[in-house]
């Protein structure tokens, strides 16, 4: 459910152009409440998005700007270095180049070490001038150019016409001749009191001319006042909010905290081409900060080593690095920014809130196996404060602390194959519904493959949970299905077999056919799932069981079934032959 709302925020002129953002919503939680407010950003040309959330909706527009500021400095950056690369014919000034790119790279935990990371209350305060455009006030006509402005966009005054001075009689009779002055004073006189008449008009329309310049005048001043007052209370109610945010973040509330810590993200600076995205939650139980962050796939990361001029060809060629250097540089760049982020949320937790802190780094990239775009998570470790702030950052190997922490990484390979979280951020999801209990009126006479098949997806739910009970872990059934959707989801906690499990039951009369087990597959792909495993009341045939091979996935059978009903002490059977009949 989402509700749409109203809100102002600046964009820069810079960005604007290109910059795509949909209108305000609010999220909401199962029970109706509002839970944040967000506001989903695009920029196409650096292929940057980002879902920006608050719980408290005035804080909205300050998380807004902060991150399209931040976009426009990286664009900033992205033009300079697209005109650097047009008029870039020196190969000394393209090795110079990867020479910084590199020690960019390489400093990314040294880089924090010298920068206090707590939030400076003092510049989220709005301390910004009113100021607008002319054409906010007056349209743009020929009547503008008579007003002169201040350099806020303040109409500070405008330029009346003079009226034409009156005519002398004396002076008009002297510019015609002798003669005529006396024998045509009759038609002198005319002739003056028709010029008197023409000049009367103009400056009649002089003076309506001044008087409408003088009401477009008063009226842009009024405007002016208008917008001035709406900005300055704006500005007052954003400053407000700051104060409240802080009131609430140094009193501890949760969420107070965790929007605290997006903030101290959203601060820190990193080189052009470490694209972050994150997620935090705060468990205010035990004090444990989990930051879930997209780190840059291997693909993202500068491949080449260096420039050469071949001077027979008049041509500048590329090496690129080997292997083994692209794996060293993505190892230490993944390596550092979770070190780096753990440094940054101790370091600027200033009501010491956080004990722990979890930090998931999670990597898209194309599976060159199947071409599919997958997101893993390939570096995962947890570590509490103490132990953390005992470390001298300053002379640590950054893969060596993340294995002091007792961290756990994939090895990486073409495939990036991804491993289970030491801990999840969030176990909650709106397909959930409240399980119920099938085994209590289950005995050794119930047939299996004739339960009403939203019983039978139950029972799966329940019988798994009982196996992974012992670990702590949680299953959760889905919305009711018979079209073989996600029947159930499985949290594994176990940090080395453990991790998101998706569970599909198929309640058949029939052999499982290959199809089931390949959506089985695709469905582990797109939850970002460790594992699935299909439950089947009958058997596979052998493509299935080929198909699953070396794949993360199990298939059980009826025969496995039964045994791990019997294992937690249920009796149950399968009658095919009988279900055909019933069903």
């Amino acid at each position: 459910m989402s509700t749409y709302v109203e809100i102002s925020f600046s964009i820069p002129d810079s960005i604007a152009k290109d910059l795509q953002y949909s209108e305000v919503y609010a999220n909401y939680t199962q029970a109706g409440n509002v839970s944040s407010y967000a506001v989903d950003l695009k920029f196409p040309p650096l292929h940057l998005n980002k879902s920006i959330k608050s719980s408290d909706f005035d804080l909205l527009p300050a998380k807004i700007e902060q991150t399209v500021h931040a976009w426009e400095k990286k664009f900033l950056t992205h033009l300079e270095k697209e005109k650097r690369e047009v008029n870039q014919h020196s190969v000394d000034d393209l090795n110079r180049r990867l020479e910084k790119e590199k020690q960019g790279l390489d400093s990314l935990l040294q880089h924090t070490l010298d920068i206090d990371d707590a939030v400076d209350w003092a510049q989220l305060y709005r301390k910004d001038p009113f100021k607008i455009a002319p054409a906010g006030l007056i349209p743009l006509d020929k009547i503008r150019t008579a007003v002169s402005f201040a350099q806020n966009g303040m109409p500070k005054s405008y330029a009346a016409s003079d009226k034409l001075a009156p005519l002398e009689f004396d002076t008009h009779r002297a510019s015609y001749s002798l003669l005529t002055r006396l024998f045509s004073a009759k038609r002198i006189k005319l002739e003056f009191e028709a010029l008197e008449e023409k000049q009367l008009k103009k400056n009649r329309k002089i003076d309506k001319d001044n008087a409408k310049l003088k009401l477009v005048f008063l009226e842009a001043q009024a405007k002016y006042e208008e917008q001035q007052q709406i900005f300055e209370d704006r500005k007052k109610a954003d400053n407000e909010a700051v104060d409240t945010f802080k009131s609430r973040y140094l009193s501890g509330d949760r969420e107070a905290v965790e929007d605290y810590c997006d903030l101290v993200q959203s601060n820190s600076i990193y080189p052009e081409g470490i694209i972050r995205n994150w997620e935090i939650e705060f468990n205010g139980d035990n004090n444990l900060l989990i930051i879930q962050m997209d780190l840059p796939a291997p693909g993202d990361l500068p491949d080449i080593a260096s420039y050469n001029y071949v001077k027979s060809k008049n041509q500048t060629t590329e090496k690129a690095k080997t292997k083994a250097a692209a794996k060293a540089q993505f190892e230490s760049v993944a390596y550092q920014i979770c070190v780096r982020t753990i440094h940054e949320l101790f370091e600027s937790d200033q009501i010491e809130a956080i004990d722990s802190v979890a930090f998931n780094g999670l990597v898209t990239s194309v599976n060159p196996g199947t071409g599919m775009s997958e997101t893993k998570v390939i570096v995962s470790c947890t570590v509490t404060k103490a132990e953390f702030l005992s470390f001298d950052l300053s002379k640590v190997d950054p893969k060596a602390c993340f294995k002091q922490m007792k961290g756990v990484a994939a090895s990486v390979r073409i495939d990036l194959s991804p491993i289970p979280p030491v801990i999840q951020i969030s176990k909650t999801d709106k397909r959930f519904i409240g399980g119920k209990d099938i085994t209590q009126s289950m005995d050794a006479s119930t047939n299996l493959a004739s339960m009403d098949w939203q019983d039978f997806e139950h029972l799966i739910r329940e019988i798994f949970e009982k196996e992974f009970a012992h670990d702590g872990g949680e299953v959760h059934v889905t919305q009711g299905s018979s079209d073989g959707g996600v029947d159930a989801i499985a949290f594994d906690p176990d940090p080395i077999r453990g991790g998101k499990i998706v569970i599909q039951a198929k309640r058949y009369t029939n052999t499982v056919g290959v199809a089931a087990v390949r959506d089985l597959y695709g469905t582990v792909m797109n939850e970002g799932a460790t594992k699935g495993i299909l439950v089947t009341t009958t058997d596979y045939g052998s493509d299935s069981y080929n198909f699953a091979k070396d794949k993360p996935l199990t298939l059980m059978n009826g025969n496995n079934l039964l045994s791990l009903l019997e294992k937690h002490g249920h009796q149950a059977r399968i009658n095919v032959a009988e279900a055909k009949k019933m069903l």
